[in-house]
Formats: C-alpha cells, structure tokens, sequence
C-alpha cells in the first residue's frame, strides 16, 4: 500500500511477517509501485515490469532500464500495530546518483540541430550518429543526462526515430516541467550527450508480413524509423499506419510520411484527429478515435487476416486498441506488438 509521509511518496510491503518501506515512484518512468504485483521479495512496477527489492529498494539486473530507489528503515508496535517510517535512515543511493547496467553510454554524441513543432511542446532533437552501434528500426536507447537532480533519476529513454539508413539519430519528446526535461530543452548545438546501446524487441519483422502501425501522439516515433527504413530499402512489405492525434497541429513528422507515401508504393498513412474542435471542414482526413469501421474502411481482410499489429502510444490508447484487436478483429496474440509511452 501507499502512503505520503511529510510529503514523500512511500510504499509498504509485507513479506514474511516483516514490513519493508521504499518510494513508491519508479525510476524509471515514475509508474505508482503500489499498484504492482509482489512475489517474493521482488515488487515489479506496473507500468514498465522493472523489478526492485522490497528490502533494500535496489533494482533487479534483470530490468537495467531503472535505476535504484530509497529504502527506509521500518518500526512495527507489536502492541497497537502502528507502522513507523524513519525517514532520516536510508539505505541505497539517491536516485541521481545511480545509473542501471543497462543505461551505460554506449557512444557520446553532438548535438546538430533542435527543432519544436509549432503550437505545440513538442520538441526534435537530431544528433550527429558517427560511431554509435547498428540498431534496428524501432528500438530506443537511454539518455543520461549530467548533473540533473530530478526525483525520477537523470536518466530517460526514447525511441530512435531515426532509421538505420540516416546519418543522424533522432529522437522527439514532449517538454514538461521536469527538472530532466527543461534541462533536454536547454541542450546548445554541439552540445554532448550520452547515449546507451540500442534495445528493445518492438522492431520491424524482416519476414514481409503486411504491417499496421497503430499510433497515438508522441507513440509515432518508432514508427518513423519503421516506415524510412522500409521505404529506403525498398522493402516489399505493405505498411499501413494509422496515426491518431488531439489535432493537426500534433501530427509528427507528417511532411516526410506524406513525402515518403508517394515514394513507396506499399506504404498507406491514414490520418485522424480525435478533438472535435479540430474537425474544420478543410481537413480531408478520419476523425475520431481508430475503432473497427476505420481498419475496415482502410485495410484490405487479407491484411487483417495476415498482418502484425504495432501499438504504440500512452496507456489508455494502448488498452483500447488492445482490446479492439484481440475482441472485435480476433487478431492473436503472437500477432500483435505492444509498446507503452507513459509520462511524456
């Protein structure tokens, strides 16, 4: 369960008749950890499945991508079963001053150009690749940034929006009020960043396999690797994306899908703005949230028989068009891929 002790987010947890305090905001991307699942000693974040320990607050190497938390030492009165929070008695390492196995440099790039989509907090950041490590379309990378004292760690990840096949590496995120994120917005031309190897499984199968690429907001970023990599190499799979926005004004990178659709003969970009104030009578695209008239107006039954199903975006988008594949299109499991944007 969670508390808020003197303002600090904690979260307690009894195992083996003993009870165990750490914060209850994971590194990683600030999922809410009582809302996780425990087994052992082992608390798995909902959000992201990093894995800590309940008795020190120490990230699993098995989940690199968070880094360690607080853990604060716990008195039980046997008598009147109060739970004590001794917040000055910490154990593990600020959150700052810890970087995950998985979230070491792999390279250290400069900084070329930053660019903000306009009416919105949108920004692009596009960083001189040089010597960093081959990826493929889709993956993400860290990027730990120094001297950031941010409650949720100095680290974040973002998908590689740039295709293998570019000189650049690219990534988008929206700007908020986090201390990590003013400090990403401030970043100078030449400025030098870290940046960890590639990872991830959320990544182009090489199988041919028809693909639809399902988006929400700032959830296109993998997809824009997706969809340059396969026009570049000329690739024969058939790709529809269906990239759903609040407005115009938030579609990402449109002036290169619409360029790259009429370069690649197999690739389809369906558009949709979900806020009605939006709907002027100038705009040729979908409106509303994809749902199931939409795939079938767009997409032919043998690719919704065949296809891989991408998601990409911020929870509730996710589980809606989770529930829309597997409920009302009966698309298997094996054929849908998933990747969650949360906190951005």
């Amino acid at each position: 369960m969670r508390v808020d002790v003197n303002g600090t987010r904690i979260v307690l947890a009894a195992v083996g008749g003993k009870v165990y305090a750490m914060d209850a905001v994971c590194s990683h991307e600030g999922g809410p950890l009582e809302e996780g699942t425990i087994e052992g000693y082992c608390l798995t974040c909902p959000w992201h499945q990093a894995i800590f320990d309940v008795r020190n607050a120490r990230v699993s190497p098995d989940t690199g991508w968070a880094t360690d938390l607080r853990s604060f030492a716990v008195n039980v009165d046997e008598s009147t079963g109060d739970v004590s929070v001794n917040l000055e008695s910490i154990s593990g390492e600020e959150v700052e001053m810890k970087t995950a196995p998985g979230q070491q440099p792999a390279a250290t790039l400069s900084l070329v150009k930053k660019e903000k989509l306009e009416g919105t907090d949108i920004m692009t950041f596009r960083f001189a690749k040089k010597e960093y490590p081959d990826y493929k379309p889709g993956q993400f990378a860290f990027f730990p940034l120094d001297n950031v004292k941010d409650v949720k760690g100095p680290v974040r990840h973002f998908s590689l929006a740039s295709s293998p096949t570019e000189d650049e590496l690219i990534i988008s995120t929206r700007i908020r009020d986090t201390p990590y994120k003013q400090a990403l917005s401030l970043l100078a031309s030449g400025a030098q960043v870290k940046v960890s190897k590639p990872q991830g499984n959320f990544t182009l199968g090489d199988d041919h396999k028809p693909a639809v690429l399902l988006s929400g907001g700032i959830g296109v970023t993998p997809f824009r690797s997706m969809i340059k990599y396969a026009t570049d190499n000329r690739l024969l799979t058939r790709i529809a994306m269906f990239d759903s926005n609040r407005n115009a004004q938030n579609i990402l990178y449109k002036n290169e899908f619409d360029s790259w659709a009429l370069e690649n003969k197999n690739l389809k970009i369906i558009y949709t703005i979900t806020d009605e104030e939006g709907w002027k009578s100038d705009w040729a695209g979908e409106r509303g949230r994809i749902d199931k008239n939409m795939l079938d107006k767009h997409l032919p039954v043998e690719d919704q028989q065949n296809a891989t199903f991408y998601i990409c975006g911020p929870p509730g988008m996710l589980q809606g068009m989770r529930n829309l594949l597997r409920n009302e299109l009966q698309i298997p499991d094996e054929r849908i891929k998933i990747e969650e944007f949360t906190g951005y």
